[in-house]
């Protein structure tokens, strides 16, 4: 419905007239009278009763009326919130985050961010790396920060920070050697594993790690697949099998004496984290804020 025309409708529904509707719209009165005939047509009912110079709305007149009100009340307030958008630093927005992110940085970080902007609210979305990434790539989401760095043509993505991947196992896992002498690779490929799930950063550096060490996944002996970190982790304590999870998620559980980290150095490494963002993608203030706190 052309929005034109819906003014033109609700200008001569409140002078009752068409030609003082044309000059408070500066058109003609044969242009008004065009408008609701065309609005007559599409909605197929007849609007205005003409009664000689004066016009009075048929009960589906007065419907469209109040809701043409509410539709004009709605476009103002949202002209309204979006000049200050473009002004301000306020509004929603929606960040894609891998779990570690999610869960390690991006409480502290959005604490210290809304302390400088508190006009500004946010909806965090966690999935895997390869989710994320496909979201922000297809502009659902306007930012997004993995631990994979995409190959995508103008996706932009900035290295955050690093962490470590680590071996880890509950202290009291009864399938554990009852021994100090170093665990092998071996040894390791025969124990009960917990595996993230596929497009996982963390699955990904696992697998490139055991290529490396002339092994695969395939050869592991996987118990439990979990979506996520914190599934990880719990299972983990559980006494479920080994994992290869994140030194910064992890390290608390270490410090404590729940878990033991098993030193295995061929599947142990760092990871990059990136934010990644679209850099033709207009900003407005609060995104472009959020973007430039993140790096800092």
């Amino acid at each position: 419905m052309d929005i034109r025309k819906l003014e033109a409708f609700c200008k001569v529904y409140e002078f009752q007239n068409f030609s003082k509707a044309g000059e408070m719209m500066f058109l003609s009165q044969p242009t008004i009278s065009s408008h609701v005939a065309n609005l007559e047509a599409e909605l197929g009912v007849k609007l205005f009763d003409r009664l000689g110079r004066k016009v009075m709305p048929t009960q589906a007149g007065e419907v469209l009326y109040r809701s043409a009100v509410l539709i004009f009340e709605n476009l103002d307030q949202a002209k309204a919130s979006i000049e200050m958008l473009r002004n301000k630093v306020v509004g929603d927005l929606q960040v894609g985050c891998s779990t570690i992110p999610s869960h390690n940085i991006m409480p502290t970080l959005l604490a210290d961010f809304l302390k400088r902007y508190p006009q500004v609210s946010f909806t965090i979305h966690t999935s895997d790396s390869s989710e994320v990434i496909k979201k922000v790539a297809a502009g659902d989401w306007p930012v997004g920060i993995v631990g994979q760095k995409p190959d995508i043509e103008g996706l932009t993505a900035e290295m955050l920070f690093e962490d470590e991947t680590v071996v880890v196992a509950a202290s009291d896992a009864p399938w554990l050697p009852k021994t100090d002498t170093p665990i092998t690779m071996d040894q390791l490929v025969k124990m009960p594993w917990i595996m993230r799930e596929k497009g996982s950063g963390t699955r990904s550096v696992l697998e490139e790690a055991l290529a490396n060490a002339g092994h695969s996944l395939r050869k592991l002996n996987i118990r439990c697949r979990v979506d996520g970190t914190c599934e990880t982790l719990a299972h983990t304590l559980g006494g479920v099998g080994v994992s290869v999870t994140s030194r910064l998620a992890s390290q608390r559980f270490i410090e404590s004496g729940a878990m033991i980290r098993l030193n295995i150095l061929e599947l142990e490494g760092r990871r990059r984290f990136y934010l990644i963002y679209h850099s033709g993608r207009y900003m407005f203030p609060a995104l472009k804020a959020f973007i430039d706190f993140t790096r800092s």
